[in-house]
């Protein structure tokens, strides 16, 4: 009897491993992060490995090439001067073809053929608000030749703590995120990275999952006089323009209108950046028109939920016709 039931347990084991087999085999042409290093002292928070190939089919399909810096950008040479692009994963645009991505289309528009990269993107995965804070100094020590700089978010209800604790900001470190020299471990964990996709699949996904529930446990600050000191804090850093693009959620009603839903704390927030002279681009009122003129939304894909998820075609192309705009009248 318990021989049969080793047996059985060793045949559940085997099903389990040739199960994940082949669904990690199914990640290479499908859904496939290359290695990364996190990168506590660099421009955001982590990087890709240079040249990889990022392939993103679980929401939307695109497939994207990593550039020398281990960013999404096009091949080119870096401009003199150029705008900064920061943010998170929707910035970073894995879901959409590359030429549909935000950041290429503003580049596109202001590089022509040139082959120059007059737009340049830094986002990284989980890359939001309190981390781009924290970041914003390396960032500006890495890419100094900026003449602007914009920073994509989709939500300001962070804590008082996180805003607080982003105020200690990181000091830029050019090594830091270098593949070249890696110790033995370190090559270890990025060939587990890159040989098990869903492993790292589902590691990206609790680290989002886990930014966006922080929680201000302690409620020892106030959001207002933190969120103050902290874009005071990146205003004395940068003396060019800096512009957050927010871009609020959109949901479907029963009468057939949309809802936008803005962050609770979006008109503090608003507030703050006026006094510290810092724009503000808000794509609501697009996403709106979007839907009214076109009947279409802003975020999801013909394999996800309509109006739910990361920024389409349709919303990247949005956010670059105001980031456009922006500047253009900045140029004026």
């Amino acid at each position: 009897m318990k021989k049969n039931g080793r047996k059985q347990t060793r045949q559940w084991i085997l099903a389990l491993l040739a199960g994940f087999c082949l669904v990690n085999a199914l990640c290479f042409g499908y859904e496939r992060q290359p290695g990364w290093l996190d990168t506590p002292n660099g421009a955001a928070t982590s990087v890709w490995r240079p040249g990889a190939v990022i392939v993103h089919g679980t929401e939307g399909y695109g497939i994207s090439k990593v550039d020398e810096n281990g960013f999404l950008n096009p091949d080119g040479t870096l401009a003199e001067r150029y705008v900064l692009m920061m943010g998170a994963s929707h910035t970073q645009g894995k879901e959409v073809s590359p030429e549909q991505r935000y950041s290429t289309l503003v580049n596109g528009y202001f590089s022509g053929d040139s082959g120059l990269l007059a737009a340049y993107n830094i986002a990284s995965d989980g890359h939001f608000l309190p981390s781009q804070i924290q970041h914003f100094k390396a960032a500006v020590a890495a890419f100094p030749n900026a003449e602007a700089i914009t920073i994509e978010i989709g939500s300001t209800d962070f804590s008082a703590q996180e805003l607080h604790d982003a105020q200690n900001q990181a000091a830029y470190v050019p090594d830091n995120g270098d593949f070249k020299d890696l110790s033995p471990v370190s090559r270890l964990k990025l060939a587990a990275k890159e040989g098990l996709p869903l492993l790292a699949l589902l590691k990206k996904n609790v680290q989002t999952l886990r930014a966006q529930a922080a929680e201000d446990s302690e409620g020892r600050y106030d959001y207002e006089t933190e969120l103050d000191a902290a874009l005071a804090l990146i205003r004395a850093e940068f003396d060019g323009p800096i512009a957050f693009v927010y871009h609020p959620t959109t949901e479907i009603q029963p009468d057939g209108t949309v809802k936008l839903g803005y962050s609770n704390t979006w008109d503090i927030f608003c507030r703050v950046c006026e006094k510290n002279g810092i724009d503000v681009i808000d794509t609501g009122t697009r996403f709106q028109m979007l839907y009214e003129i076109e009947g279409q939304l802003p975020y999801g894909f013909a394999n996800t939920t309509p109006g739910e998820g990361h920024l389409n075609a349709l919303g990247h192309r949005i956010l670059a016709e105001e980031i456009i705009a922006y500047l253009e009248e900045l140029r004026v």
